[in-house]
């Protein structure tokens, strides 16, 4: 039997219950909206989460500023399954539409989501040779960079890096 005080004791909670705890005070509907707010944090890749971030959410419309109308574009043909995505992970939100637009992106606290760490280069001795050939023939250092470890991983190398 759980004492008290102790937090494994007890019956879990909904988290709707458990934000209000921690913002006092707030709205529902600004409960609700931090809750899509955080969700597109954890929804997106750290790519598209650095060029796109949710402004604000009015009458059932999550707008989101990205960093290039190439950005809203993409973002747009991914609506469908962003869309599904918010109202599954915050249906107190309602969410009904997304709506993509170029803008300035809001600055982040700090400390609330890390730069993802870019690995190390791959050895190119690793790899096959004519592979490393093919590899020195692309000038976009993160395209290399990324084809080399997605090849040195196919070819179980990764324990050498």
């Amino acid at each position: 039997m759980a004492k008290k005080g102790d937090r494994r004791g007890g019956t879990p909670r909904p988290l709707s219950e458990l934000l209000r705890t921690v913002y006092p005070g707030r709205e529902p509907e600004e409960v609700a909206v931090i809750r899509v707010f955080t969700w597109w944090r954890r929804a997106v890749p750290a790519r598209v989460f650095a060029r796109a971030r949710p402004m604000r959410l009015s009458h059932g419309i999550l707008y989101v500023n990205t960093a290039s109308p190439a950005w809203a574009l993409e973002l747009d043909y991914l609506k469908p399954q962003l869309l599904a995505s918010v109202q599954k992970h915050a249906p107190e939100a309602h969410v009904k539409e997304l709506r993509f637009r170029t803008g300035p992106l809001p600055e982040l606290p700090t400390g609330s989501r890390p730069d993802p760490k870019r690995p190390e280069p791959v050895p190119v001795a690793i790899l096959p040779e004519n592979l490393a050939r093919a590899l020195a023939s692309i000038d976009d250092d993160e395209l290399r960079e990324a084809i080399s470890g997605a090849a040195a991983v196919g070819l179980g190398r990764d324990a050498a890096r």
